[in-house]
């Protein structure tokens, strides 16, 4: 039965190929879509999941109570690891982990930069990094001692068997490379490629390792099976605040399994993260394949006058109403098959092209099972939306009236399949005003004055032991003509990192220990950087004092709430000696944080050089890499131009735009394959009328108006819906930017206008080509 069946199901799609071609293409777009974003979804999912001791592992963490709210961190004091493993006996493993960044690693001639994590010893029994050769938990415990990803011993060695051989790192020290790890997975929320005993970073940060109210680190519990988190959670409370002189800080142990998808909080409580996102782009990807399927429904219900007297005769024969849905699923599921093996055959293609894009390692691999179960359930459950509708719907006709002739839709059919036609431009209408207001915010953030000059600036990292040599540096620098002023900072102008409470200032109020962001520069920092001063001057070497001042910033005059004059007001025991005014930094969305800027006395991580206006780049690069060579000729010669770093931060909204326009098109594109079979059929099934009209003296353009007018009306309709549920989410989307676009008319109009033309476009060809055909043809008898 199935094979008669599926035989009568083939011809039947052959027979009308316009209609299957429709069919097969706008479903094999609308599983092309949600395979891409199965795998993406999968792949989401993924992270972290090869650590076999992950539902033991967490990341202490503390909630902090400011004036202004609870704050959320992941850092801790140094010796918060040894004093949990110490109290309590849930724990099996403690291990600290310090960031060293990009660290300088050579042997003979040859040297590398790969990034650095300081670790502890237990840190390997906990997560599942494996050894390739040496035993990594034993090489940590000795400060001389490197373990390398397979990688970087890779580019570090060749071929050679980089066991026991001599590392130099940072142009410090000499490293025994004691042990092989394989690569750290993409699918890793942690990543590095070298691994360095924690002892060496106690060492380099001596004075405040082993302080309580110093949080630079990272610290990670596993505790033994078993184990209740919520009671271990309230005894590192206490074991903090019996520690610590920071009493309103809460401990907390964060899963390793939340880490990635659930890491967003708000005023301290968990609130989603990256798992939003997530879900977001399944409900888009669910929305186009539902259009997709609208089409098919559209189509198959459209075309029921044709198919009604096949139902008659075979209801006549004794066919029942099961066999016949039965007749019409197997037909949606042929369609679906052949839109599913053509959409895996898109997907293939555009993978490639989206990871370059989006800088993920997405890959269609048929050897997974789970790949075979999505692609299995899409079959089915595509198959079965799109063709249940139409199959109950056609078994339904009555076999009297259809053998008498009397075949005309079913009352409600047309209005229902405008409905879906309707609900198809909504969710078009609302992604292409997405898309516009998502471009507009990008576009409002790079266009931001960010308060200071970026033209002619570049930064020139400082590793390894170059801090010691910056005053030298800074001397041969400035002997340059292209030059115009050279200064440093503990970070670049891009990312600040550090901060403290507890600042005091004349007039505080207990409401008012809200954090500042602390940074420390050297002299002719605001003059470098090309800051603008509100109120006092710069950090210069003919003031002598300076090393006592500080620096604000005016979103820190206005939180403390100081009336001018605020040059010389105390901040602790620091006189203000300048007001800088607010730039952009970290977030480029946000508003400037308060920020506190001290004369720094020791080596800096950055060191500033600004050029002339009129200096040829190229040249004078070359230059400042000779005196770089010349202080440090052991580090490879590195520099950024701030404002070319700065356009980098948003390279990952320009990916989240791209997906956005990427899902608006072929959303738009799927609902005009619907138009054009639609109108198609419509043209068809009114040539009759169509022919009598024009013989009656109807002009082109009053026939293709008539057969528009049908189309047009949902898309009107759509409009009309869409705009205030779209001015309704966009409202509370950018609410909580504070540097956001307004919204405007034209953002709605635009789309709207995009739509019509669209749609006209698309149903132009058969209206225009059943206006210009021979009436004569249309009126002949059969």
């Amino acid at each position: 039965m199935l094979k008669n069946y599926y035989r009568h199901g083939w011809r039947n799609l052959l027979k009308n190929k316009l209609s299957t071609l429709v069919n097969v293409g706008g479903l094999s777009i609308g599983l092309a879509t949600g395979i891409i974003i199965l795998l993406w979804i999968n792949d989401e999912y993924s992270f972290d999941t090869f650590h076999k001791n992950r539902e033991h592992i967490y990341l202490m963490m503390q909630r902090v109570q400011r004036g202004d709210g609870i704050s959320v961190g992941d850092v801790t004091p140094g010796p918060l690891a040894a004093r949990l493993q110490a109290q309590l006996p849930e724990i099996k493993y403690t291990a600290r982990c310090g960031f060293g960044g990009q660290e300088l690693i050579g042997t003979g001639s040859k040297s590398i930069y790969q990034e650095s994590i300081y670790v502890d010893a237990h840190y390997l029994d906990m997560f599942t990094f494996p050894a390739i050769s040496g035993n990594p938990v034993a090489a940590l415990q000795e400060p001389d001692n490197i373990v390398l990803t397979e990688s970087a011993a890779s580019r570090l060695f060749g071929q050679e068997n980089p066991m026991g051989k001599i590392v130099h790192h940072n142009g410090q020290h000499d490293l025994k490379v004691a042990a092989v790890i394989r690569d750290v997975p993409p699918n890793s929320s942690i990543h590095f490629d070298i691994l360095l005993p924690f002892r060496l970073f106690s060492l380099s940060n001596a004075d405040w390792i082993d302080r309580w109210d110093n949080n630079r680190l990272q610290t990670w519990v596993m505790l033994q099976p078993g184990s209740s988190l919520a009671l271990f959670n309230q005894k590192a409370k206490a074991v903090v605040q019996q520690s610590s002189d920071e009493k309103t800080a809460e401990l907390f142990g964060f899963p390793l399994t939340d880490r990635y998808l659930h890491n967003g909080f708000k005023n301290g409580k968990p609130s989603g993260g990256r798992v939003e996102l997530i879900w977001l782009l399944g409900l888009i990807g669910f929305f186009i394949l539902l259009i997709a399927c609208i089409n098919f429904m559209n189509l198959s219900t459209a075309r029921s006058e044709q198919r009604a007297r096949e139902v008659g005769v075979r209801k006549a024969l004794g066919a029942g109403k099961s066999s016949l849905v039965l007749q019409f699923l197997v037909e949606a599921l042929i369609i679906t098959f052949l839109a599913l093996v053509l959409a895996i055959l898109l997907a293939k293609l555009a993978i490639p092209g989206l990871n370059r894009v989006s800088g993920r390692s997405i890959a269609f691999n048929f050897l997974q099972w789970k790949i075979w179960a999505g692609l299995l359930s899409l079959l089915l459950l595509t198959g079965l939306a799109a063709g249940s509708y139409p199959a109950f719907f056609l078994s339904s006709f009555q076999p009297v009236k259809v053998l008498k002739g009397n075949v005309s839709q079913q009352k409600g059919s047309g209005l229902f399949r405008k409905g879906l036609v309707t609900f198809q431009f909504i969710i078009s209408t609302f992604l292409i005003i997405t898309t516009i207001v998502i471009y507009k915010q990008l576009q409002h953030g790079q266009n931001r004055p960010v308060g200071y000059n970026q033209d002619n600036l570049l930064e020139i990292p400082v590793r390894g032991d170059m801090g010691s040599k910056q005053a030298l540096l800074k001397t041969d620098l400035l002997a340059i003509p292209e030059i115009e002023s050279v200064s440093a900072g503990t970070d670049d102008l891009l990312r600040f990192g550090g901060g403290t409470n507890g600042i005091q200032w004349p007039g505080k109020t207990p409401d008012q220990d809200f954090e500042f962001t602390v940074t420390w520069v050297q002299y002719d920092w605001v003059k470098t950087a090309g800051l603008q001063l509100a109120a006092g001057r710069d950090f210069s070497a003919d003031y002598g004092a300076d090393s006592l001042g500080c620096m604000v910033n005016e979103a820190a005059v206005k939180k403390m709430g100081l009336k001018p004059p605020v040059v010389g007001t105390l901040l602790g025991s620091n006189p203000i000696i300048g007001v800088v005014k607010d730039f952009v930094a970290n977030d480029p969305f946000r508003s400037p944080p308060p920020m506190v800027i001290y004369l720094g006395k020791g080596g800096m991580g950055h060191t500033f050089v600004r050029l002339h206006k009129a200096t040829d780049p190229q040249q004078a690069l070359t230059k400042i890499e000779a005196a770089v060579k010349k202080n440090s000729p052991e580090f490879p010669f590195e520099f950024h131009f701030t404002k070319e770093a700065y356009q980098q931060k948003f390279n990952g909204l320009r990916s989240s735009g791209f997906m956005f326009n990427w899902t608006g098109s072929l959303a738009i594109l799927i609902s005009c394959l619907g138009l054009f079979g639609l109108s198609a059929f419509l043209a068809e099934r009114r040539t009759k009328e169509i022919g009598i009209r024009k013989v009656m003296g109807a002009s082109a353009g009053t026939i293709w108006l008539m057969l528009a007018k049908e189309f047009l009306k949902p898309v009107g309709i759509a409009f009309l819906v869409t705009v205030p549920l779209a001015i309704w989410v966009m409202h509370a989307a950018l609410r909580s930017i504070d540097y956001r676009v307004e919204l405007q008319w034209w953002m709605f109009g635009g789309a709207g206008l995009l739509m019509l033309v669209t749609a006209v476009g698309t149903i132009s060809y058969q209206g225009i080509r059943a206006a210009r055909a021979n009436p004569v043809k249309a009126l002949q008898a059969e």
